[in-house]
């Protein structure tokens, strides 16, 4: 009798071990399931804009027959995915939209004046995250201290990217910018090349750094693109915010 309620004993334990371990998996999947579900929102409100859709169908599509190059998938889908270049592709080096949200700040400098908030107000994000002329992946955000008060971040103070691996000429390219080793462009037309006196010159936190338009920032940078005949960038150097830490 003694073995017999041993037995029922353990068997009773089994019984309650099974069921609780059962219960654990399935809390477990639904808290993995609300996170995933939390994440799928927050990528959604997030859509390519018309910039982005014309680079993607370029990036993907360029024998233009709305199929994905290198997955053959209607590349409608693959924009609706979030993707500028087809994740399949083993050369691809720009995430999903939504796969990482990071900030730089940076100021660029023609001639010893800084681009300022006028200027780049009119290139900015607007809310409803549909402007025609910048990109979901990398812009600048309008803020709240374009009224001039220096303890509040203007517009342009800060660049913001929205997926892993994205370069700074995306950002330039979608406001009408030109930028590399060579020149940099305003949305004017307005250009300046390097002509002996005045050169092109691209810093990263202090340093010199030789990616130009290919940089792809890292959260905190500070980023100083400058043309000009200065020797010592000491003061604009300094002259850049550390607004990112607040985002």
């Amino acid at each position: 009798m003694l073995i017999i309620g041993i037995v029922v004993f353990a068997i009773i334990i089994s019984i309650f071990s099974a069921f609780y371990l059962l219960n654990l998996s399935g809390a477990v999947t639904a808290n993995q399931q609300s996170q995933q579900n939390i994440m799928t929102k927050s990528t959604s409100r997030m859509k390519l804009t018309s910039f982005d859709a014309t680079l993607a169908r370029k990036l993907m599509d360029a024998d233009g027959d709305g199929k994905c190059d290198v997955c053959g998938m209607d590349v409608q889908l693959c924009m609706d995915g979030g993707q500028l270049q087809c994740n399949m592709d083993q050369h691809s080096t720009i995430g999903i939209l939504g796969s990482d949200h990071i900030h730089a700040d940076w100021k660029i400098y023609i001639n010893g004046k800084a681009l300022d908030n006028t200027f780049f107000a009119p290139l900015a994000m607007d809310m409803s995250g549909q402007s025609k002329i910048t990109s979901s992946f990398i812009h600048v955000d309008k803020s709240s201290g374009d009224n001039g008060d220096p303890s509040l971040e203007k517009t342009g103070d800060v660049i913001h990217m929205h997926a892993t691996g994205v370069p700074l000429w995306i950002f330039f390219d979608s406001v009408s910018m030109e930028f590399n080793k060579e020149c940099l462009s305003l949305p004017t037309g307005e250009k300046f090349c390097n002509d002996g006196k005045k050169t092109l010159k691209v810093y990263v936190n202090g340093k010199p750094n030789d990616q130009w338009e290919k940089y792809v920032f890292s959260d905190l940078d500070k980023i100083l693109i400058s043309y000009g005949d200065e020797t010592d960038l000491s003061q604009q150097l300094n002259s850049i915010t550390e607004f990112s830490m607040n985002h």
